[in-house]
């Protein structure tokens, strides 16, 4: 998985890179503003033709801009180097001086150097600007001669490479804070940081590359790193794929026991039902209330349909419906419920009583969701459960209002107070458990803004727990895996004409492509 770092985090393994590390700050500055640059080459070079306009701030930001200035004429570039200010950092300074050195020293080089005079300065014909105007330490609302600044570039037309992320977003949250430049590419350095990743990180920077600039691995691990995540890769989730023994057989491959499914509500215990079976589980069997067994039987060819004894006066009948439930829960590796189960207050107390009285891992979704006592969560949960909810629902669950820009705080903090595996279902998705800090969805896209997805999230999750993955694993394999059948669809036809059952034809291609990649490790 690719490493994740919030903006005060990448500085503490900054500083202990050279404070602990001894690596000194020129040369972190040398290796940031050389990786930018050799990057900025790869998409929009050869740079001999390609005239840039660099805005520089005055710290460490503005001195990685005045860095990939000087590679750039070295490399024939035209370049144009606005400053918004005097550096404020030693390094910075230096790397102004140098600049300055270079253009005495070789009059073959074109390069201009202009101080940013609000009154007067426009940003210089260029084919190509770069922002290093700030980087991840902006908080509050971008104002004076950045912000400025920030409205001439996205007012010029032209392609814009921003450095670490583009001024004026919060490096964590992925909110603009008033103007913020709209980048088409954005290069960060060391680690990726959240905001390029979630919320409206996007669509200030489409596109993203990471720069290597020295860091020493260990210190990543740090005891001062406050918290660490990850985007899920196809790679890295290859690792965690499950694999599946010579002589296996049905049971031995998996067993998974989906309790969902109510009058009119049919499909989705179908659909979670089937995504399990296809990502792997050798035997899945789907109970429902009785009334529609029939329609659960015909509709499931290869998965048994069980009908579940119902009340006379609606929902389901508690004692019953357990007991009948008792021989099927020892031979599963996992239950999945809620898909389609309906809210009548009598299926809620089946819910709580089930989920409570069973020692297997649990996936809990939609309605099983809705029925449960938030305050007993943790009680009965033992890092066993995996919980799926969509924001209503885990607004629901929670007693604060609940702000989607705080996705990975949420996800970090409730998966413990919780004690469960959690995933916040967004674009993108969020997952969190009591052991590891978070993940991001790396995969996925507005195609899986149709019903029924999440049922068949919550079938995944279901049919790689018992094949023996863990929670937390299953849920970032599920959630990358049903985001890859989506981005999967999208190359051959319009996201927008996306189904949730088309997922399930697209999955076997898309794990033909992701398992192999164990192998090259």
């Amino acid at each position: 998985m690719e490493l994740v770092l919030s903006g005060a985090d990448q500085r503490k393994v900054d500083r202990l890179t050279m404070d602990e590390f001894g690596l000194p700050p020129f040369t972190l500055m040398e290796n940031a503003g050389r990786a930018a640059a050799a990057h900025i080459n790869r998409q929009y070079g050869p740079m001999v033709s390609c005239k840039v306009g660099i805005v520089c701030g005055k710290g460490n930001n503005g001195g990685d801009g005045l860095v990939v200035a000087r590679v750039l004429c070295g490399q024939g570039a035209p370049v144009h180097v606005l400053l918004l200010g005097s550096p404020a950092t030693p390094e910075a300074a230096l790397n102004l001086e140098l600049l300055r050195k270079l253009r005495e020293a070789d009059k073959t080089i074109r390069l201009t150097i202009t101080d940013w005079d609000p009154a007067t300065t426009s940003l210089p014909d260029a084919d190509l600007y770069v922002d290093a105007i700030l980087g991840t330490g902006l908080t509050r609302t971008l104002r004076g001669l950045a912000a400025g600044a920030v409205e001439q570039l996205n007012s010029s037309g032209k392609p814009i490479a921003a450095l670490d992320v583009p001024t004026g977003l919060h490096a964590d949250t992925g909110a603009p804070l008033g103007a913020a430049v709209r980048a088409d590419m954005t290069v960060t350095m060391g680690a990726l940081k959240p905001g390029l990743l979630i919320n409206e990180g996007p669509q200030y920077s489409p596109e993203y590359r990471r720069a290597e600039i020295g860091i020493p691995r260990h210190l990543i691990f740090a005891d001062s790193v406050h918290r660490r995540y990850w985007l899920t890769t196809d790679r890295g989730v290859a690792q965690l794929l499950p694999q599946r023994h010579s002589r296996a057989h049905k049971y031995s491959a998996g067993m998974v026991l989906v309790v969902g499914g109510s009058p009119g509500l049919t499909g989705a215990p179908v659909m979670a039902s089937t995504a399990a079976a296809r990502v792997g589980a050798g035997y899945v069997a789907c109970a429902t209330p009785a009334s529609i067994q029939p329609i659960m039987a015909e509709k499931l060819t290869e998965i048994a349909a069980i009908g579940l004894p119902e009340h006379p006066q609606g929902g389901l009948n508690i004692s019953a419906a357990i007991s009948d439930l008792q021989p099927w829960l020892t031979r599963a590796g996992c239950l999945l419920i809620g898909p389609g189960l309906g809210c009548h207050p009598r299926t809620r107390t089946f819910v709580r009583q089930l989920v409570a009285s069973v020692d297997l891992p649990v996936v809990i979704d939609a309605d099983g969701l809705r029925a449960l006592d938030p305050d007993r969560i943790a009680a009965h949960s033992c890092k066993r459960w995996i919980l799926t909810p969509h924001w209503g629902e885990f607004g629901a669950l929670v007693p604060q209002p609940v702000d989607p820009v705080n996705a990975l705080n949420l996800a970090h903090e409730w998966s413990r107070k919780w004690d469960s595996t959690l995933i916040l279902k967004g674009m993108p998705s969020t997952i969190a458990s009591p052991d590891y800090d978070g993940l991001i969805c790396g995969s996925g896209s507005s195609a899986l803004a149709t019903a029924g997805t999440g049922d068949i999230l919550a079938g995944l999750c279901a049919g790689l727990v018992a094949q023996g993955c863990s929670p937390m694993d299953a849920a970032v394999c599920a959630i990358h895996l049903g985001g890859a059948a989506a981005d999967a669809y999208s190359k051959q036809y319009p996201e927008v004409s996306m189904m949730a059952m088309d997922m399930h034809q697209v999955l076997p291609l898309v794990l033909g492509r992701i398992l192999p990649l164990r192998d090259l490790d």
